[in-house]
């Protein structure tokens, strides 16, 4: 693969012919990762095999099919490290409480969201994520073939997990009747179903050690190992859980699953914000990702993760909104600014993490976490995944540094176009595979029902 800091010389504009499978994007400031910026540069990738053939200077004007993006600024596309996408029906439905209850207020309204409602919140997140830049995301909740299948016809990316609280316990009772056993019984099927689709990554999906009882965390790190599956988790999110953990097993969340085998498995864990001794070395392992998932800590009080300890650790950190529920966007830009800025609050030193790192977090971090093989840096070779956003707008002038702009003024509004695998998927703030109209009303109908049958009671 091609360095970007070393792109190809320019050739002559008239002895370049592009073939019909080349498109191109045209004139534009082109960031193929954080701290690397090239400017009035072109990108060209095989709309077939959706992979990267070109990047460098500009190799004469746009043809008709190419996008002149003069003004506009090229970046890798976002990573949602961690989400429950389909909970956009829970945005708003209870904003200002501590996590214990805040949870269960949640639970109030899932378990009675039906199949239907499940997949309506799945399509209006998957319009939220791609007009807002995010090309892939890690989520937890329900996941059969009809959703699976929404993914693959939206373009996206996603690592999904059917989330299981107990072997007996029934997650969505409305929407699935089976119980925790069963679910991770279903999941290599599913997993085989669509191992051709290079998209989808299956895991499976424990919610937290405080509803899931140890033998079923030791069960489940055998099946993965067994079947060469991942994990999610959720651990270490509040300081009330970790005490817990100390009084109920002496140790922490993080070391309490280490101790059932789960961190010998492809993990993901959420959160991590409140490490005890010992629990770094653990998440740094090469085989384990984390989600930083800043906005939803600071709204549910949990607190704030030791980022910069992580870093230097060598953890593998994504960054993630967590649902719409806890945060309430699943804007990515949102996460990348908090995330700076926060830890240069906490540590009093505006040197304790830069944007660029959080960028790479959202970027080359969520593309480990995704375990698609990406790099999440554009460059000869790799998949074009990528985003344009409009720089001409105010907060982007005077434009002199792209990064700059990326990491503190842009919003998910200013992505205009987005490319997944080679495939435009938004075109002109416009997305071409799901029906944004269409997911809003049904979404609005379906969480009218819901708060009508939980206010009659």
């Amino acid at each position: 693969m091609s360095d970007p800091m070393q792109p190809a010389p320019e050739p002559s504009p008239s002895a370049v012919r592009f073939p019909d499978h080349v498109r191109r994007i045209v004139g534009a400031t082109i960031v193929p990762e954080p701290g690397i910026q090239l400017d009035d540069a072109e990108i060209a990738f095989h709309t077939g095999t959706g992979v990267i053939d070109y990047l460098g200077p500009v190799r004469g004007p746009a043809r008709p099919e190419d996008l002149d993006a003069r003004g506009r600024i090229v970046a890798p596309g976002l990573v949602n490290g961690h989400t429950h996408s389909s909970m956009t029906m829970l945005r708003g439905w209870c904003d200002d409480l501590p996590l214990d209850l805040w949870l269960a207020q949640m639970r109030r309204f899932e378990v009675r969201m039906t199949a239907a409602d499940i997949r309506a919140g799945l399509r209006l997140a998957m319009v939220e994520m791609l007009r807002s830049g995010t090309i892939g995301f890690v989520d937890m909740f329900s996941w059969n073939t009809e959703l699976l299948g929404d993914v693959v016809d939206s373009g996206m990316r996603v690592r999904a997990s059917p989330g299981v609280f107990g072997y007996g316990a029934v997650a969505f009772p409305m929407a699935e009747p089976e119980a925790g056993g069963v679910v991770l019984d279903e999941v290599p099927a599913l997993a085989a179903e669509f191992a051709g689709e290079a998209r989808i990554t299956m895991d499976y999906g424990l919610h937290a050690p405080y509803t899931c009882p140890p033998d079923l965390i030791a069960d489940v790190a055998r099946r993965a190992i067994d079947r060469d599956l991942g994990v999610q988790i959720h651990l270490s999110e509040t300081r009330r859980e970790v005490a817990q953990s100390l009084t109920d097993h002496g140790m922490s969340p993080i070391a309490h699953v280490a101790g059932l085998g789960l961190f010998d498995t492809r993990l993901h864990v959420a959160h991590a914000v409140h490490p005890e001794p010992g629990d770094i070395d653990l998440l740094a392992r090469p085989n384990v990702t984390v989600s930083h998932n800043p906005v939803s800590n600071l709204k549910l009080g949990a607190g704030i993760a030791p980022v910069p300890e992580y870093l230097a650790a060598g953890v593998t950190l994504g960054l993630g909104t967590d649902s719409v529920a806890s945060n309430n966007t699943l804007d990515m830009f949102e996460e990348i600014k908090t995330g700076a800025l926060v830890q240069r609050g906490l540590h009093t030193d505006p040197l304790a993490l830069s944007a660029p790192a959080v960028l790479s977090m959202a970027t080359r971090g969520g593309a480990r976490s995704l375990s698609q093989g990406l790099s999440g840096r554009l460059a000869v070779g790799e998949q074009a995944d990528l985003i344009v956003l409009d720089a001409s707008g105010i907060t982007a002038s005077p434009n002199g540094d792209a990064g700059s702009f990326l990491g503190y003024a842009a919003r998910g509004t200013d992505v205009t176009d987005v490319v997944i695998a080679g495939r435009q998927v938004v075109a002109d703030r416009v997305v071409l595979t799901v029906d944004e109209e269409a997911a809003r009303l049904d979404v609005r109908e379906r969480v009218t029902r819901v708060r009508g049958e939980l206010d009659a009671r």
